[in-house]
């Protein structure tokens, strides 16, 4: 491979990599509401407290706000900030959502919440007016890994999902309601010879994309219903990563173009049960495209 097309696939690369630290377009929904009033927004970008502070989301009205947090030390847990303002004059209440991010990875804020309708989503009675009639909610964080190859690189993120709710004795944080694949991007394999570079018919790098968006479903009950769809991408056609991308032989032109992995593309609905979301049925085989 010559100078100019490994600058070139490095340039690709970089583009690919930070394309996947960021919000997905499919991402910037308007407001959903289901059927039982709860509500699925946008958070708000505020920009961070200072300029190497860490970037802090809010609702359009402010009640609730979140940032990502790093470790505080060794064996201490990233997390979650969320601060929720139940007025408008008085102080926010902190609370603090652990999650654990891999080695060399980073956390950052899932850009949505989800409002849970009036008295929705406390998973019990709750006798003590002033903390029944206040809200609970969704919050998510993503937590990204990386990873470089002689031939290219790789990016993952896994959305975690917590509850924050107000119970009697005060406020109940859930850590981890469901966790999922959100965005994964690859780039392997590398042209090493002119020989190479005419059996891959010039496509010297295999990419690989996975995406996925999270809905509220129509149907409702005490906690929201979840819509949960993905899609997954190969170039050239046909190749994977768990096989050698010439094992069916020399690429040829036909062969230079995006293809929908089918199995790795699909939509599942979860539900609320026993404290965590579960699906409607048992998610397929990803790893390939949502480990780096």
């Amino acid at each position: 491979m010559n100078m100019v097309s490994t600058r070139m696939a490095y340039a690709v690369l970089s583009v690919l990599l930070l394309a996947s630290s960021l919000p997905a377009a499919a991402d910037v929904a308007p407001v959903q509401r289901d059927a039982a009033g709860n509500r699925l927004e946008t958070l708000l970008l505020q920009g961070g407290q200072g300029p190497d502070g860490p970037e802090r989301y809010c609702t359009a009205d402010g009640q609730w706000c979140v940032q990502a947090l790093p470790s505080a030390g060794e064996d201490q847990p990233a997390s979650l900030e969320v601060a929720e303002r139940a007025d408008a004059e008085g102080e926010p209440q902190m609370r603090y959502v652990p999650i654990d991010v891999v080695d060399d990875g980073d956390l950052r804020v899932w850009p949505f919440i989800v409002r849970l309708a009036p008295g929705a989503g406390a998973g019990q009675a709750v006798a003590d007016p002033q903390q029944a009639a206040l809200q609970n909610v969704l919050v998510g964080g993503l937590v990204e890994a990386r990873a470089m190859y002689s031939g290219g690189g790789a990016s993952a993120s896994t959305l975690h999902l917590a509850r924050i709710r107000h119970l009697d004795d005060g406020i109940q944080v859930d850590a981890d309601v469901l966790s999922v694949a959100w965005s994964a991007n690859k780039m392997i394999r590398a042209c090493f010879s002119e020989r190479d570079f005419d059996q891959r018919a010039g496509a010297c790098h295999d990419e690989y994309s996975f995406d996925a968006e999270l809905a509220l479903a129509t149907e409702a009950q005490d906690m929201p219903v979840l819509r949960y769809q993905t899609g997954a991408t190969n170039y050239p056609a046909g190749v994977s990563p768990q096989r050698d991308s010439l094992a069916k032989g020399r690429l040829t032109k036909k062969d230079l173009r995006t293809e929908q992995d089918a199995q790795c593309s699909y939509t599942r609905t979860f539900r609320f049960t026993s404290g965590a979301y579960q699906p409607d049925q048992p998610l397929p085989e990803c790893s390939a495209y949502t480990e780096p």
